[in-house]
C-alpha cells in the first residue's frame, strides 16, 4: 500500500495541478495535509507543495530547501487564519493575479498572500513569500482553527521553550544559536570519526591507497572531512527555523564550499592516483608511461577545474546554459582565438600517439637541442646540454622533424686518422690491423661492423678511415668507450712507430737509411700480420684507460673488476 501511494504521489508530483488559483490552493492544501497527517516531513509531499510556488529566482539546488521552509511557514499561516473554502476560490480568472489576503504593516506597506499566472501556470507569487513573516507575527498568537489538522513543525516546537529562549540577539533567537553551535558540534565529532574510519578501510582495502606514502593519504583526507562536515550541516541547519533570507544565504554559502572541496578532494585524488602509477611505472621499461601518466594527469585537472569552476558558477546562479549557447554561437571565433591552444592539445595527443621520444631522450629538433624532461599539456621541456631548459609547443614539434639519439640501437664514431707519407706499407698495414684487433677486444664494440681501411692519399697525409659502432643508449658510456678507444689507438701508434700526420709542406731528401722494419730481407708479409697482433695485444691487455672515468665512475658493467689486465 505504501509503494503504491509513494507511486500515485511522483505521479501527482508530475503533474501537480496549477492550471487555476483554486487547483493551485488544492494541490498545496492537499500535499500539506499528508505531510501532517503522517508527521513526518516527506519529500514527496513537499515537492508537490513547491511545485505550487514561484521560487525562480533561487538556484536549483537550494529550491527544495527554501521550498520546504516556505511551505512550513505558509501552512502555519493558513492553520491559523481560517478553514479554507476551495469553492469560494475563483476557478477562472480574466486577470493574471489573484489576491487571497492583503494587508499593510505599521509602515503602511502592502503585504498579501497571492497567487499570479506565470507561463501558464498559477503559482504563490514571490510578494506571498515576501510577507511570510509579516503574517506568521499576526497569528503566531492565535490557536488553529477548528477542523483544521494541528502540525507539528518547528513553530509548534518554539511554542514551548522559555521566553530567554525565544528572545532574539543579532537576527536570531536564542535557541537558534544553541542550535547552531550544537550543529556544527555534533557534525565536526561525526567527520571526524568518518574520517578515521574512511582512512583506516582505504587504506588496508584498496591497492592505490595502500601503495600511496601516507603523506599523499592524509593529504586527500583532509577534503574529505571538509565534505562530510558540509554535508551534515545542509540537512541539519532546515530545522533551526531561520529567516528565508539568511536559510537561502546559508545554503546557498554551503554549497558554494561543498563544490570548491569537493574539487579539492578531486585534485587530491588525482594527485594520489598519479602518484600510484608513476611509482609503477618506474618498475618497467618501458617509458611510454613516463609520458602517459602525467599526461594523462595534467588533463584530468583541467577538466576537474572546468566542472568545479561550472559547478560553482551554478551555485552562485550563474546561467551555466546561456553561458555554453553563448559559446556556441561564438564557437568559431573562440575556435579561432584558442587556435593556438588547441594545436598545442592535439599536438600533445599526437606525440603521445606516435612516440617520437620518451622521457630521457636526447633529441634534435630545428635549433634545440637536448634531453626531453616532460612532456606537458601545452608544451615540452627540453633540457639543454648547457643545463638550459628550453619549452617548445607541443604543437611546433609535432610539425618539426625530430632526430632522436635517444632511439639509437648503436653510437658511431666516423673518422680519419691521417699518417705521414713516409709510413712504409707493411706499417700501415700493421696499423690497420692492430687497430681491428683492439675493436674487436673491446667489451660495447660491434664486432660484426666495423671498417679499418686506407682509403686514401690526402693532401699531407695517407688517410685511415675508422667506422665502428658500440652498443650502448648511453650517451656517458659513448663518450668514456670514444676515449679508450682512443687513448688505445693513440699507444699502439706509438708502440710501432707511426707518426700521425699533419698539415704541413717538408722537403724530404734521399736517404740510404731506411727504418728497421723495412731493411729486414726476405719478410713474409704474414710477419707483418703477425707483427700487428702481436702489438696491439701488447696493448689491449695493458690499456691506459682508467678504471673509473669521471664522467661515468659507478658503471661496473662496462669495466669490470680488473679493467688493467694485470693481477
Amino acid at each position: 500500500m505504501l509503494k503504491l501511494l509513494i507511486f500515485l504521489t511522483l505521479i501527482s508530483t508530475a503533474f501537480a495541478q496549477t492550471s487555476s488559483p483554486r487547483e493551485t490552493m488544492e494541490t498545496f492544501l492537499k500535499s500539506m495535509v499528508q505531510i501532517k497527517k503522517q508527521n513526518l516531513n516527506h519529500n514527496l509531499f513537499f515537492k508537490q507543495a513547491i511545485s505550487t510556488f514561484d521560487l525562480s529566482n533561487f538556484n536549483d539546488n537550494i529550491k527544495f530547501n527554501v521550498g520546504k521552509k516556505y511551505a512550513e511557514n505558509l501552512i502555519y499561516i493558513f492553520d491559523r487564519m481560517e478553514k479554507i473554502d476551495y469553492s469560494t476560490i475563483p476557478d477562472k480568472m480574466d486577470t493574471d493575479k489573484w489576491v487571497y489576503n492583503k494587508s499593510r504593516d505599521q509602515y503602511g506597506k502592502i503585504k498579501e498572500i497571492s497567487i499570479e499566472k506565470i507561463k501558464g501556470k498559477w503559482l504563490f507569487s514571490k510578494e506571498t513569500f515576501k510577507s511570510l513573516n509579516f503574517y506568521t507575527e499576526q497569528v503566531k498568537s492565535k490557536e488553529v482553527v477548528k477542523e483544521v489538522i494541528a502540525s507539528k513543525l518547528t513553530h509548534d516546537l518554539r511554542d514551548f521553550l522559555p521566553k530567554s529562549f525565544r528572545s532574539k540577539v543579532f537576527l536570531v533567537e536564542n535557541w537558534q544559536w544553541v542550535g547552531v553551535l550544537l550543529l556544527l558540534l555534533i557534525a565536526f565529532i561525526i567527520e571526524h570519526i568518518i574520517g578515521f574510519i574512511a582512512g583506516r578501510i582505504v587504506n588496508a582495502n584498496f591497492g592505490i591507497f595502500k601503495h600511496a606514502s601516507s603523506d599523499h593519504l592524509q593529504k586527500a583526507l583532509v577534503p574529505f572531512r571538509r565534505v562530510v562536515f558540509i554535508q551534515l550541516i545542509i540537512p541539519g541547519i532546515q530545522h533551526l527555523d531561520l529567516p528565508i533570507y539568511m536559510l537561502s544565504f546559508i545554503n546557498r554559502s554551503l554549497l558554494i564550499l561543498s563544490s570548491i572541496f569537493l574539487v579539492w578532494l578531486g585534485h587530491r585524488i588525482i594527485e594520489m592516483v598519479s602518484y600510484y602509477f608513476l611509482q609503477k611505472s618506474k618498475l618497467t621499461k618501458n617509458k611510454f608511461d613516463d609520458i602517459l601518466i602525467p599526461l594523462l594527469t595534467k588533463t584530468t585537472f583541467v577538466l576537474l577545474y572546468i566542472i568545479g569552476a561550472m559547478y560553482v558558477a551554478y551555485s552562485f546562479t550563474i546561467d551555466i546554459g546561456g553561458i555554453i549557447a553563448g559559446l556556441g554561437i561564438g564557437g568559431l571565433a573562440f575556435a579561432f582565438a584558442a587556435k593556438d591552444t588547441l594545436a598545442n592539445f592535439f599536438g600533445s595527443i599526437m606525440l603521445v600517439l606516435d612516440r617520437p621520444f620518451d622521457i630521457g631522450d636526447s633529441i634534435k629538433t630545428g635549433d634545440v637541442e637536448g634531453i626531453v624532461e616532460e612532456v606537458g599539456f601545452r608544451s615540452t621541456k627540453i633540457r639543454t646540454f648547457y643545463d638550459s631548459v628550453i619549452t617548445v609547443s607541443n604543437g611546433i614539434l609535432a610539425n618539426k622533424e625530430i632526430d632522436n639519439f635517444g632511439k639509437r640501437r648503436y653510437r658511431r664514431l666516423n673518422t680519419t686518422l691521417g699518417l705521414e707519407y713516409d709510413t712504409p706499407p707493411e706499417k700501415v698495414e700493421a696499423f690497420c690491423e692492430g687497430i681491428r684487433q683492439i675493436i674487436l677486444s673491446h667489451k660495447w664494440t660491434r664486432k660484426d661492423n666495423f671498417n679499418v681501411y686506407f682509403v686514401n692519399f690526402g693532401a699531407s697525409s695517407l688517410d685511415i678511415q675508422l667506422m665502428v659502432y658500440w652498443e650502448t643508449p648511453v650517451y656517458a658510456r659513448e663518450q668514456s668507450e670514444k676515449h679508450r678507444l682512443m687513448i688505445d689507438v693513440l699507444r699502439f701508434a706509438n708502440e710501432i712507430g707511426v707518426n700521425f700526420a699533419f698539415p704541413t709542406q717538408t722537403v724530404h731528401m734521399f736517404s740510404e737509411n731506411v727504418k728497421e722494419i723495412a731493411n729486414e730481407d726476405n719478410q713474409s708479409d704474414d710477419k707483418y700480420f703477425d707483427l700487428g697482433i702481436q702489438k696491439a695485444k701488447k696493448v689491449v691487455d695493458k690499456p691506459l684507460s682508467l678504471k673509473n672515468p669521471r664522467s661515468n665512475a659507478m658503471d661496473k658493467e662496462q669495466f669490470g673488476d680488473n679493467d688493467f689486465g694485470i693481477d
